[in-house]
C-alpha cells in the first residue's frame, strides 16, 4: 500500500545485546559489540536508526541518518582519554551519512534479519515540518559549524543549536511530524550516571579506569543532588524499538498493521489525520551537565550578531 505522503523511520539493533541494568554490565555488553564489529563485515555497531521520507514535494524518496563521523572516537575517550561514562554527554564529531552507505547498510542488514520499520502516513504539512527540520540541521546558521556536525548522546536537535545522536535525531523528526507514537516511552533508557564514574570535562578533567566502571553494579540511587552526586542521561535504544516492532507486530496494542519490504519486517499506520501548531524549532527550559558543558563547548562556534550585519 502506497502513501502519498509517508515517514518510514528503520532501527537497526546492536550486534549484540546491549544490557543497561548497570554500568558494569552496560560496558561489558558494548564491548562485546565492539570486539564483535572487528570480526564481521558491519557499518554498525551499537544500531542505528534512519528516516525514510516520499512525497511528490521530493524527486525520489530520500534517505538521511545522523552518526558519528569517526566510529574509534567513542572508543578512545573511553581507553585513551578515560571520561569514563562521560563519553554518554561528550560532543564527538558528526555527520549526515551518505545516502549510499545508508542504502548498503540496510542491504547488509535485512539479509541478517537485523532491520525493522515503522511507515506512518502523514500529510503534507508535516512533509513541509520535517524538510524544515533537516535543512536548518545541515546548514550553518546560527553556528559556525552545521548541527549535524556535532554528535552527542545527551542534546534533543529540536532545540536550534544541538546536535544530535543517531536516535535522537530520528525521533526528533517523528517528533516534529508531530507522531511519535504512543508506546515510545518504552523505547527509552533512563539512568542515574554516578558522579564517580564520569570522567574529562564534566569532572575536573578525572581520569576513569575501567575497573571503577566494572566495579559499579548500580546507576545511582537515593536522594543526592543531581549534576553533583549523578547526571542523569536518557536515549533512545534502536535495540528496544527494534523488539517493540516485533512486539506490536503479534499483539497490535497501538492500531499498527504489519507488513514486510525487501524481506524487512515493519509495521504501518495512517497519522495523515495529526496538525501541529508548536513551531518546528523549540527553546530549551531545562538542562544538565552534560548540556550545560555542550554549549559550553559550542560557545566559540555561535556566529556573533555583528558579523551577520
Amino acid at each position: 500500500m502506497e502513501f502519498e505522503h509517508e515517514i518510514t523511520i528503520f532501527v537497526i539493533p546492536s550486534l549484540a545485546d546491549i544490557d543497561w541494568s548497570n554500568p558494569s554490565v552496560l560496558f561489558k555488553t558494548t564491548l562485546k559489540c565492539f570486539i564483535k564489529a572487528i570480526t564481521a563485515r558491519n557499518l554498525y555497531t551499537i544500531g542505528h536508526t534512519i528516516v525514510r521520507i516520499k512525497s511528490p514535494k521530493i524527486p525520489e524518496p530520500y534517505y538521511i541518518a545522523m552518526s558519528g563521523k569517526f566510529h574509534t572516537e567513542k572508543v578512545t575517550s573511553v581507553l585513551v582519554r578515560k571520561m569514563g561514562l562521560g563519553v554518554l554527554g561528550a560532543t564527538l564529531q558528526g555527520h549526515i551519512e551518505p545516502e549510499k552507505r545508508i542504502k548498503k547498510g540496510m542491504e547488509i542488514y535485512s539479509k541478517r534479519g537485523m532491520i525493522g520499520y515503522i511507515r506512518f502516513k502523514v500529510n503534507e504539512q508535516s512533509i513541509e515540518r520535517v524538510t524544515e527540520f533537516i535543512e536548518h540541521f545541515k546548514t550553518k546558521s546560527t553556528l559556525k559549524c552545521s548541527p549535524s556536525e556535532l554528535y552527542n548522546g545527551a542534546t534533543w536537535p529540536r532545540y536550534e543549536m544541538e546536535g544530535s545522536g543517531c536516535s535522537s535525531f530520528g525521533m526528533a523528526i517523528l517528533d516534529v511530524a508531530g507522531i511519535l507514537p504512543a508506546g515510545s516511552n518504552e523505547w527509552r533508557v533512563d539512568i542515574k550516571i554516578p558522579m564517580n564514574i564520569i570522567g574529562g570535562e564534566f569532572n575536573n578533567n578525572k581520569k576513569i579506569k575501567i575497573r571503577s566502571i566494572l566495579k559499579t553494579t548500580s546507576w545511582f540511587e537515593g536522594k543526592g543532588k543531581e549534576d553533583v552526586d549523578y547526571v542523569r542521561y536518557n536515549v533512545y535504544d534502536p535495540a528496544k524499538i527494534f523488539n517493540w516492532i516485533k512486539k506490536s507486530r503479534l499483539q497490535n496494542e497501538y492500531g499498527y498493521l504489519p507488513e514486510s519490504e525487501n524481506n524487512i519486517i515493519g509495521l504501518r499506520i495512517d497519522m495523515s489525520h495529526v496538525h501541529v501548531t508548536e513551531p518546528v524549532f523549540l527553546k530549551r527550559v531545562a538542562s544538565n551537565l552534560f548540556v550545560k558543558h555542550y554549549y559550553k563547548d559550542i560557545s566559540d562556534l555561535i556566529v556573533e550578531e555583528d558579523e551577520n550585519s
